[in-house]
């Protein structure tokens, strides 16, 4: 399991049917041996072997999963109640001790409980059942979810959601692993909050609702994640709660095991009650910050260009953006993405940066698709977010935010007419002249643009 994104960068694409942790697993029986010994380098630092989980850890883990989760034919979310997170928090008596033994435990650890760490705790039992009441996890939704699930996903995505389904190891790229509760293509951005500590793994890289319809209704563009439109709405509601419930099953589970392998001084025994604590915190955690990105929706303005020429002009400055220090695209897409630059993202796979003249973009090729993409990045990629760069002119409507600018450039360098038209010298001279009269010179230093092979 990856818990930090790997260092260095692939020196090949995995062979068909070996990814890069299985072949870290088994080194000796993978065509990748290169691969296995760079992630073997890795362990204990930004990659984990659930294997290593002592029994006395894993039972029980495997337990409350169990309990709080469910199976597929009766799957559920169940948040403790107060009461029982009270006692989990706070007095984690010792089932091998004495009835004395826990009083007095209970008595000393109220003593050192402090007030304010109740609150919180208390603030995150209601944040996570109100998230829960809002991403639409109860067990009937579920349960239908989960019929849906087996017969339209399971045979890629696999029974707990980990892209291990029995045709995934044909598939490049494999289907995707809900475990880690983060995913690429989404319009949710939850901005940190410096007053306030992370929660958890943390709100990055979560989707709305919205998202996962959108994906499921639509696939994957250049991927083998097929669109779904014969799906009901009730259907496709039901399927996006239950892949819900599989990010959040997987991802409290993936918290507590990650932690339970690299113990802290403020659990440094992740046994018996405490345990459980862990678990119960990392769900709470997991649901507010499902939470926050379901109102977290990235504000993508309107276009604001009336004319071809107008979209032509906001591709130019979006071609000299595209190019500068200040969003520094042309460094990971090297000629425009036409050399490959292999990279890993967070699940260990490996991914390049996006081929951009093909103009295929599996989160979709649409403006409000591209903007959202520059805005909030592509966290489990790496893809850097962009949202500190928006600025406007002095007329909103002649002058589009950076971001609209680079989106209107990547849709041009796709199109082949379009594209003629920005490396013609012509089109570059009359739009000189038309912004002589605002005395803007952004143009001066374009000399000649340079778009094909």
């Amino acid at each position: 399991m990856v818990i930090k994104l790997l260092d260095g960068a692939p020196r090949t694409w995995p062979t068909n049917g070996f990814p890069p942790l299985r072949s870290a697993r088994s080194p000796n029986a993978t065509p990748d041996r290169d691969i296995a010994d760079d992630l073997r380098k890795q362990l204990s630092k930004n990659i984990l072997d659930p294997v290593e989980l002592p029994s006395a850890a894993a039972d029980p883990l495997a337990r409350l999963t169990l309990t709080d989760f469910g199976t597929p034919a009766e799957p559920r979310v169940h948040v403790p109640d107060w009461n029982a997170t009270t006692i989990a928090a706070v007095v984690r008596p010792k089932t091998d001790a004495g009835v004395f033994v826990n009083l007095r435990a209970a008595a000393a650890a109220l003593k050192q409980w402090k007030p304010a760490a109740m609150q919180a705790t208390r603030a995150d039992w209601e944040a996570a059942n109100a998230a829960k009441a809002e991403l639409k996890l109860d067990d009937a939704a579920l349960g239908r979810g989960s019929v849906v699930y087996r017969r339209w996903c399971m045979q890629c995505h696999g029974p707990t959601g980990a892209g291990d389904g029995a045709h995934a190891f044909e598939m490049n790229p494999m289907p995707r692993d809900y475990r880690q509760g983060i995913f690429k293509f989404i319009t949710a951005y939850p901005k940190p909050d410096p007053k306030q500590p992370k929660k958890g793994l943390g709100a990055s890289g979560k989707p709305r609702r919205a998202d996962l319809k959108h994906t499921i209704r639509k696939g994957l563009e250049g991927s083998m994640m097929p669109g779904f439109p014969t799906l009901t709405e009730s259907e496709l509601d039901d399927l996006v709660s239950y892949v819900i419930h599989l990010a959040v099953r997987g991802e409290t589970e993936f918290a507590t095991t990650a932690r339970a392998l690299q113990p802290t001084e403020d659990d440094p025994d992740p046994t018996g009650l405490d345990l459980v604590w862990l678990f119960d915190q990392n769900l709470l955690f997991v649901l507010c910050n499902w939470g926050i990105a379901a109102h977290s929706e990235i504000p993508i303005p309107p276009e604001n260009v009336r004319t071809d020429d107008d979209r032509l002009l906001s591709a130019m400055r979006g071609y000299k953006f595209y190019n500068s220090a200040e969003f520094g695209c042309a460094a990971c897409h090297v000629n425009f993405g036409r050399e490959p630059q292999l990279k890993w993202d967070m699940w260990g796979g490996v991914v390049q940066p996006r081929n951009l003249p093909l103009g295929v973009y599996r989160g979709g090729r649409q403006g409000k698709d591209l903007y959202a993409r520059l805005y909030g990045g592509i966290y489990p990629s790496g893809m850097t977010a962009f949202h500190n760069t928006l600025t406007t002119g002095p007329s909103y409507f002649d002058r589009p935010d950076k971001l609209w600018n680079v989106v209107h450039f990547l849709q041009a360098l796709s199109d082949p007419y379009a594209r003629q038209r920005l490396q013609n010298p012509a089109t570059l001279a009359k739009f000189k002249e038309r912004l002589k009269a605002d005395n803007d010179t952004f143009l001066d230093d374009l000399n000649g643009v340079k778009l094909d092979p």
